[in-house]
């Protein structure tokens, strides 16, 4: 006897099949692209460091008994004033 039997061949064809369909997957993956990284043109890169529309920091405001983190400075309380009114 040669050649595969009909099982053989439906199975080997199947493997083809999946075969084939992984590396289309593979060479399309955005996580693991094939072609290297596009260049953006100079504009469209400027525009693509600066902050969208809308988006403005500020600092944070600072009240009595608040803690800075990087020094561990505890902001005191303010000093009261009774003579003054506000």
């Amino acid at each position: 006897m040669s050649g595969y039997t009909p099982d053989e061949k439906l199975r080997l064809q199947q493997l083809r099949v999946l075969r084939r369909r992984w590396l289309k997957d593979q060479e399309l993956s955005p996580r693991e692209p094939v072609l290297p990284p596009r260049r953006p043109w100079p504009l469209e890169a400027f525009w693509n460091k600066t902050k969208p529309y809308g988006i403005v920091e500020k600092k944070p405001r600072i009240f009595p008994g608040d803690t800075i983190l990087e020094t561990g400075e505890v902001i005191p309380p303010m000093k009261e004033f009774p003579d003054q009114h506000h």
